[in-house]
């Protein structure tokens, strides 16, 4: 019983992290900006910043609910088009659905997590930060090994790793399949965008779950200190006694 709910609160608290990372990163404007300006995409496609800035946070704005449509229109190939077609606009739909479930599962996770641990210590109160700890490190080891799959095969092979990601996430349909001389999206999301994307997720969520473990073995061992402590004084209290 304390290892199933401690494992389970790890993997709620990790499973919440990755999704809270990917939310920071992917909806952070700014993001976009620094990496266009960094591989001076305006240069390179003949687009002005203010057109790319304009269509990438339309579409990131749209997958994130702030927006219900993707009506805009753009300077490309030197005339005026709509940002975006209708295949395109047919593959974001496909996005927007997909994050917002993961988002709705990001919820569910943080609230397992707060209700694990609430759990844990209610039946376990000294022995609570024990269990996490022993919970946490087991979950992880599990994201750590996931991680370094994914992360090799990213690495040695983006393009390879990426079509596959795809055709799990939005199997049934080639909607994803795009072409650089007549899809406009294609232009916005180099394949620099997502290999960037993904180190940066992968240090945030680093960032966030480095400190837990130290911090869990910190409080565990302070707890015993503290119950040590208790229990010596009793036991001097019964001695008085006599």
């Amino acid at each position: 019983m304390k290892r199933a709910l401690g494992t389970l609160f790890g993997v709620f608290f990790l499973l919440a992290s990755v999704l809270s990372c990917v939310q920071s990163v992917v909806f952070d404007h700014a993001f976009y900006t620094d990496l266009y300006e960094k591989i001076d995409l305006p240069s390179s496609t003949g687009v002005s910043m203010e057109h790319l800035e304009e269509a990438i946070f339309m579409m990131t704005d749209y997958v994130e609910g702030k927006r219900d449509n993707l009506d805009g229109t753009v300077i490309w190939k030197g005339e005026e088009r709509p940002t975006f077609n209708a295949k395109e606009q047919k593959h974001m739909v496909d996005v927007r659905t997909l994050w917002l479930n993961a988002r709705t599962c990001m919820i569910v996770c943080w609230i397992g997590c707060i209700i694990s641990l609430l759990f844990i210590f209610w039946l376990w109160r000294r022995d609570a930060f024990s269990v996490l700890l022993q919970g946490f490190l087991q979950a992880l080891a599990v994201l750590l090994v996931v991680l370094a799959f994914f992360g090799l095969w990213a690495l040695t092979d983006f393009t390879s790793f990426w079509t596959w990601f795809h055709t799990v996430f939005f199997a049934g349909n080639t909607d994803w399949l795009l072409n650089p001389a007549t899809d406009f999206m294609i232009v916005i999301c180099p394949e620099e965008m997502f290999s960037t994307m993904i180190g940066q997720c992968v240090l945030r969520l680093f960032m966030v779950i480095i400190p837990v473990p130290i911090v869990l073995a910190w409080l565990k061992k302070a707890a015993g200190r503290l119950s040590l402590t208790g229990g010596l004084s009793e036991k001097e209290k019964a001695e008085g006694e006599f």
